[in-house]
């Protein structure tokens, strides 16, 4: 009996395979085919036709809801059978469907691959410290920012500083890349230089980026400096007054070698966690002498942090030019206090008879070298006024030692 049984489902199974394998009758061989097999569509979606070639009986499975499918099944054919597929837009990050035609009641599949296109919004300008603040951002949200480089680095990564902060970013392209392909050194971006950039912010850095504009590095001219009439005031403890701060010698460790607050006026060092070898002068705008009578310039400043006074004198200096012409250093001996520290000091007068007629501009310079205590300097406010020195009818200070008629000793 039982060898009967096993005999019975052999015959059983030997018959399934071959209906299953025959022939439709006006169809030719069992199949399934899709072509092409692969779809791309852009980031909008839209609408291709493939075509089936199916014998027998199919449907579709399909679990993407991105993806449509017309028709869902269909009849064994001998000519190929038009299949609508429909992508919807795509709003995130690229992705792929696969749809899966197969045999009604057999095993024949055939796979077509769906690929969108990622969603790529516009690129948003922004500062850094807004940037840094931003959370769940989208993987390809671009971001431009513009600012200085700073340590720059061999293998092309900086510090990007604004006004609102610093971001390291990780290198750069000359110009726009894919998402992923990482940057490096471009020989024309130089530390100090201004650079606008596009990329991506991930994990606190600036990556995948490349260079949209670069403004190298310069020290602004005093001859920009904007002319005023005498006489001239200039108080720095309330406005900055339109200055021109020139940089000879600035090693990258500062981002200004003067710099102003209203507390402590226009402020020069050449310290920043270490003495550092610097240069740096503050021009004053230019004072218009022409119709100017007795003419002399006072400053008042603050000489502290030196290694001594005498180190202080050598490092500090005044200086004064006729617009277009050289610099003139002038001797200011009396105008140090006799000992470092925060006292305001006001400068002895310094008569500029011989500028007369002419548009001069002020200059103070400071020097600091690395192995010498870095001092620090103040220029708090700058007068180019009216001498109040009485005055003999021969024009001449009282100080001469000799006599004339009409020369008042009481004067």
């Amino acid at each position: 009996m039982k060898s009967h049984l096993l005999t019975l489902t052999a015959a059983v199974l030997a018959i399934f395979a071959f209906s299953s394998c025959k022939k439709d009758p006006g169809y030719g061989d069992p199949a399934v085919k899709v072509n092409p097999g692969e779809l791309n569509f852009k980031v909008d979606g839209g609408s291709e036709t493939v075509n089936l070639t199916a014998t027998v009986e199919w449907t579709v499975e399909n679990s993407a809801s991105w993806v449509k499918v017309e028709p869902m099944a269909g009849d064994p054919s001998k000519e190929l059978q038009p299949v609508k597929v429909t992508v919807s837009k795509n709003e995130d990050v690229e992705r792929t469907a696969t749809v899966t035609f197969k045999q009604t009641d057999g095993a024949l599949t055939a796979k077509l691959t769906i690929n969108q296109e990622a969603y790529i919004p516009e690129v948003q300008t922004i500062d850094v410290s807004s940037m840094s603040k931003l959370a769940n951002i989208y993987k390809y949200q671009r971001f431009q920012l513009t600012g200085v480089v700073k340590s720059l680095k061999s293998d092309g990564s900086f510090n990007l500083v604004d006004g609102t902060g610093s971001v390291q970013v990780a290198g750069l392209s000359a110009s726009e890349v894919a998402y992923g392909t990482q940057g490096g050194k471009l020989d024309n971006v130089k530390e100090r230089g201004t650079v606008t950039i596009i990329g991506y912010y991930e994990g606190g850095k600036f990556v995948y980026a490349y260079l949209v504009k670069y403004e190298e590095y310069s020290e602004p001219s005093p001859d920009t400096a904007a002319t005023k009439a005498f006489p001239y005031t200039a108080d720095y403890k309330t406005a900055e007054n339109g200055v021109v701060v020139n940089n000879a010698i600035f090693p990258y460790a500062f981002d200004a070698l003067w710099s102003w607050s209203a507390s402590t006026g226009w402020r020069a060092s050449g310290y920043k966690n270490a003495d550092y070898t610097t240069e740096a002068t503050l021009y004053t705008e230019k004072i218009d002498l022409k119709n100017a009578e007795k003419p002399i310039l006072v400053f008042d400043h603050i000489v502290r942090d030196f290694a001594g006074i005498e180190l202080a004198k050598e490092q500090t200096s005044l200086w004064v030019r006729k617009d277009g012409g050289s610099w003139n250093q002038i001797a200011i001996i009396f105008s140090y206090p006799d000992e470092l520290g925060s006292e305001v000091m006001t400068s002895e007068e310094i008569k500029l008879d011989s500028y007369i007629g002419s548009v001069i501009q002020i200059a103070f310079k400071y020097v600091s070298d690395e192995s010498k205590k870095a001092g620090t300097w103040q220029i708090l406010k700058v007068e180019v006024k009216k001498s109040e020195e009485p005055t003999q009818p021969d024009n001449s200070s009282g100080t001469e030692d000799y006599d004339k008629p009409g020369w008042d000793w009481n004067k």
